[in-house]
């Protein structure tokens, strides 16, 4: 077995097989936990209208199927906010633009699929919401990247 170390003009080559294997097996090695680490979010994975939340097992799922209203601002009479439903569908109630189609819970933290309709700029996407607060009929969420002070407060409604 020829050892050793070659100048080319160009690069060194490592004139030893069995460090040629070694390298081979480093540089797959350093391939696998480069693709792993690239996916942060893979448990975490959401998809339009979630399929179902009820394989999570989390002691705010109970308390969040159901109504969530708050007022609206300027009309403190009319009542805004969603449905969370058993199978990991959500609907908006008295939004007409925002549309909400699917939820998912994972630890403190709701993730609300939606889609706008009646707007100029239709778009779909993912609210994400910390739970600051949640029993049998208040629930306080905060957007991620938003201070405690900018919370939202809901009110249960059977």
């Amino acid at each position: 077995m020829k050892c050793g170390l070659e100048y080319t003009g160009e690069v060194f080559i490592i004139t030893s097989n069995l460090n040629y294997i070694n390298m081979k097996k480093l540089i797959l090695l350093t391939f696998a936990c480069m693709l792993s680490a690239c996916n942060p979010f893979s448990e975490k994975k959401i998809t339009k209208g979630f399929s179902s939340t009820a394989s999570v097992p989390n002691p705010y799922r109970e308390k969040l199927i159901g109504k969530w209203l708050q007022p609206i601002a300027g009309q403190q009479k009319e009542k805004q906010g969603f449905e969370l439903q058993e199978n990991g569908t959500a609907s908006s109630l008295n939004i007409h633009t925002l549309l909400y189609d699917g939820w998912k819970l994972s630890e403190d933290t709701i993730y609300l699929s939606y889609h706008t309709e009646g707007v100029k700029l239709i778009s779909k996407g993912i609210d994400t919401l910390v739970i600051k607060e949640v029993d049998d009929s208040e629930l306080i969420l905060s957007p991620i990247g938003i201070n405690v002070s900018d919370a939202e407060f809901y009110h249960k409604e059977n």
